[in-house]
């Protein structure tokens, strides 16, 4: 099989590659859709910490495919069933996964970060993985291509799960990428008052109103915690979600909140650059709660795919390339400029 092989530093290419065959207790899955983001994007510029020099590996983690081989007990995994992939596998054992945070695992493995990916026609998801359920039946009649947005859209659902944000509450949502956009329409779907966006570029601050925001901000060509006052009478927002990784946004998210505010850093900075100044005064005087959301976990996906099962449409227009695995070096380019949202490889 052919596979899109990364090989430090900085260089993605196409491979001849060994199909994957299952060993005991493993599946193998025949891959039809892989989406690209923006950790990919950091593999290939070399910048990720799970891919240090020496690394050759296939990267790809948002994954659809259909089961080619089962050598499981898990009866209902079917030879030719379409399968979404949650791509986080966790040990069970560890602190963090006794105390309910598997994403957090000590022993964190995952497909296409710390063994082979997506970007390729099979992928082989190990004894462990296929045990915890990470991969996920697709409901009768879904899309695969919908499906692909499992993945990101579970992180989403964990950032917002980890500010309490519900019916009612307003929210900024720092960033109008991808992530940013999935925040926008779930917020919206959950019952959001009111959602403001800030975001440097016209095309992207128009999608986001497309996409459910209420109020849109260039944050250059105004003050951003001025303009957010302004849209909640003075009051500031329920709830902040940083979803950029530029350093100064996440001091500027604790003067958007309201008293009592929630705020979660989804985005995350380079490795070695995540210090940056914030105002303690802000936190201790006004009570605000800042936390942080990474990956996510199996459970996650399953509440994410179920989301899109049933309000697909709402999503589906986040995916705006869609490219042959043989092209997937102009996959990553496509997805680099910026003008893209969602760009996904097939086979």
């Amino acid at each position: 099989m052919i596979g899109l092989e990364f090989h430090s530093p900085d260089a993605l290419r196409i491979a001849e590659l060994e199909r994957p065959v299952a060993g005991d207790g493993e599946i193998v899955v025949d891959v039809v859709a892989t989406g690209i983001c923006g950790t990919d994007l950091k593999i290939a510029r070399g910048e990720h910490r799970l891919y240090p020099a020496g690394t050759v590996r296939v990267p790809g983690h948002e994954l659809v495919g259909r089961i080619r081989e089962n050598r499981s007990s898990r009866s209902e995994l079917r030879v030719g069933d379409l399968v979404a992939i949650a791509p986080n596998v966790a040990c069970g054992d560890c602190r963090s996964c006794r105390r309910d945070h598997p994403n957090l695992c000590e022993h964190y493995a995952s497909v296409g970060l710390t063994f082979d990916g997506g970007l390729a026609e099979s992928v082989l998801l190990p004894r462990r993985a296929v045990e915890q359920g990470n991969a996920i039946p697709l409901p009768e009649g879904m899309d695969p291509l919908d499906a692909v947005l499992m993945e990101p859209l579970a992180a989403v659902l964990r950032g917002l799960r980890a500010i309490d944000f519900g019916e009612g509450d307003s929210l900024v949502v720092i960033g109008a990428g991808p992530i940013g956009l999935l925040a926008v329409r779930l917020a919206r779907q959950l019952g959001a008052s009111n959602i403001i966006v800030s975001q440097t570029s016209p095309a992207r601050r128009e999608l986001a109103r497309r996409f459910g925001a209420d109020h849109t901000v260039d944050p250059r060509a105004e003050d951003l915690a001025e303009a957010v006052r302004r849209l909640t009478d003075g009051v500031g927002a329920d709830c902040v979600l940083v979803a950029t990784p530029i350093p100064e946004v996440f001091r500027t998210s604790l003067e958007l909140a309201a008293v009592g505010g929630r705020i979660n850093f989804f985005a995350g900075l380079p490795s070695g650059k995540g210090e940056t100044p914030l105002d303690a005064n802000l936190v201790h005087y006004r009570e605000l709660v800042v936390t942080g959301s990474t990956a996510n976990t199996t459970e996650d996906c399953v509440a994410a795919l179920d989301i899109l099962s049933e309000r697909a449409a709402d999503y589906r227009p986040l995916i705006t390339h869609t490219l042959p695995l043989t092209r997937a070096a102009e996959a990553f380019e496509t997805a680099a400029e910026g003008s893209a949202l969602k760009v996904v490889v097939t086979p």
